[in-house]
């Protein structure tokens, strides 16, 4: 089966994501100033708030890359043999899920330090998008019931 356009331009979006984020991620150490100008992030450049900010980044970019890199598996487990309902994506969900949740502690943790209205927005998100995944594993998961199922009966 030929793979949609869509999917293709979308898995090249995730590739060209997890990149980039990898690239900003390693070179954060070095790069902070000069992220700081571009995304006018001037509160960076103090000190105190690098001194947090930088470690913080780096730690959040792990959880970000991990759940891009499991969207990229399941991504393509779509044009597997055994389709897009299989056991290894509602794990893959579950995880995603639960590293959402992880970011969503770390925001609320910086929120301690350096409260801002993006960091309380990035925390919702955070949270809405674990529940989202939380939900959407268990409507794949109990597809595949359905489908185990539909296979016995024929």
């Amino acid at each position: 089966m030929k793979t949609p356009v869509y999917s293709r331009i979308l898995l090249y979006a995730l590739y060209l994501a997890f990149v980039g984020g990898a690239v900003i991620a390693l070179t954060l150490p070095w790069g902070l100033d000069f992220y700081a100008r571009i995304f006018r992030g001037a509160a960076a450049l103090v000190p105190a708030y690098r001194a947090f900010i930088q470690p913080f980044l780096m730690a959040v970019a792990v959880p970000g890359l991990w759940i891009l890199v499991e969207m990229i598996c399941m991504l393509r487990s779509i044009n597997g043999a055994a389709g897009p309902f299989v056991a290894r994506n509602v794990r893959a969900l579950y995880r995603i899920g639960g590293l959402l949740f992880l970011l969503a502690a770390a925001f609320l943790f910086k929120c301690f330090f350096f409260m801002t209205f993006l960091t309380l927005l990035g925390m919702l998100f955070f949270i809405g998008s674990g529940l989202f995944a939380f939900t959407f594993a268990a409507l794949i998961r109990q597809s595949i019931v359905f489908r185990e199922e539909n296979d016995l009966t024929i």
